[in-house]
């Protein structure tokens, strides 16, 4: 199995168990591992020429890594499990359909064992539909999903409906602590870059259309909002930048605001955003500074950051950007200085 896909129910095979010292006590001790684990069996069988092997029937109450399983049963063939788990225990034991079968004389029932629970299954229930279910609330992606069974191609849209409905059941009343970061410099200083660096693709989503900024939104944990200019009316900010339930607006469906990581990424220093804002209504002004938590400034030679009382102190005063930036620089040179012991990194 190439890709490290997650699934309920595995179905293991360990040719020559005693030569991989799988005895049956080290393969219950391995099962035991499984914090999530409801039921598993094992029984031993002779193939058709001659090898000596266990299969293993696992089923948990979540889905479960690939290579979780791989880890515990290094050298054994692994695969996601197909039907209910009572056709699993029938083709360890050899029972119901097999029973008739050229290798019901080659298995061994006398080994046969089990722990837990066998669940209940209808056959011919739709039990893809439960593994599906199962699966979203493990939180795995689309493309997670569809690697597992391409089958659930069909159900894309419902996929998405339902991600929805278990966010809302998890959000809808439950605060959220945001730490909000304001990242400002120069054109090409590596702004977001920073921000992919810190968290990955795959776990930030970025705002660059105003227009309809949450439309592909799909409950990431930190959300970026791109080459900031004051695009959103700051009423508006002002909710996204709090940590209250909050259901964002988007064409098609709304969406639960997961995120608890906020950045708003400019090429502009945070005094010069919402410059009327601030002469006509400086309480709303103030609302906004006390949502942000960290003010980051990239320059060409490097960063600083500053606590947002740090940068009211140093840099929001009567001054220009360029003075700022001077004292950013001058404090970047007295890192160095001291780093390095020399003043050859001074103006």
């Amino acid at each position: 199995m190439a890709k490290n896909t997650r699934s309920r129910k595995w179905q293991i095979t360990i040719n020559n168990p005693i030569e991989k010292d799988f005895t049956h006590e080290k393969i219950r001790e391995k099962i035991e591992d499984f914090k999530s684990r409801i039921y598993a069996c094992w029984c031993d069988e002779t193939g058709e020429q001659g090898t000596y092997h266990t299969h293993i029937y696992l089923v948990c109450n979540s889905a479960v890594y690939f290579d979780t399983v791989k880890k515990r049963f290094e050298g054994a063939h692994i695969e996601m499990a197909r039907g209910t788990s009572q056709e699993n225990r029938d083709y360890c034991l050899k029972e119901g359909k097999y029973q008739d079968s050229e290798k019901k004389s080659t298995n061994h029932p006398e080994t046969f064992e089990e722990i837990g629970e066998m669940p209940v299954e209808r056959p011919g229930a739709r039990n893809d539909l439960a593994d599906l279910y199962a699966m979203i609330k493990d939180g795995m992606t689309d493309a997670d999903i569809i690697d597992d069974d391409p089958r659930y191609i069909l159900y894309m849209d419902k996929i998405e409906r339902v991600r929805q409905s278990l966010l809302n059941q998890q959000y809808a009343d439950k605060w959220r602590d945001l730490h909000v970061t304001y990242i400002y410099g120069q054109a090409g200083s590596g702004k977001s870059r920073y921000v992919t660096d810190l968290y990955g693709y795959t776990s930030v989503y970025r705002v660059t259309d105003y227009d309809h900024p949450f439309d592909g939104y799909k409950g990431e944990a930190v959300i970026v909002f791109e080459e900031y200019r004051g695009q959103l009316k700051i009423s508006d900010l002002l909710n996204y930048l709090d940590g209250y339930p909050l259901t964002l607006p988007c064409r098609y469906q709304n969406k639960q605001a997961c995120y608890t990581e906020v950045y708003i990424i400019s090429n502009v220093a945070l005094e010069d955003q919402y410059k009327q804002i601030q002469a006509d209504q400086p309480e709303t002004w103030a609302a906004l500074l006390r949502r942000i938590h960290n003010v980051k400034l990239f320059l060409s030679f490097g960063e600083c950051d500053y606590t947002m009382e740090q940068y009211k102190d140093m840099v929001m005063t009567p001054r220009s950007l360029k003075e700022s930036i001077d004292d950013a620089q001058r404090e970047l040179a007295d890192r160095m200085t001291a780093h390095f012991g020399r003043n050859k990194f001074r103006n």
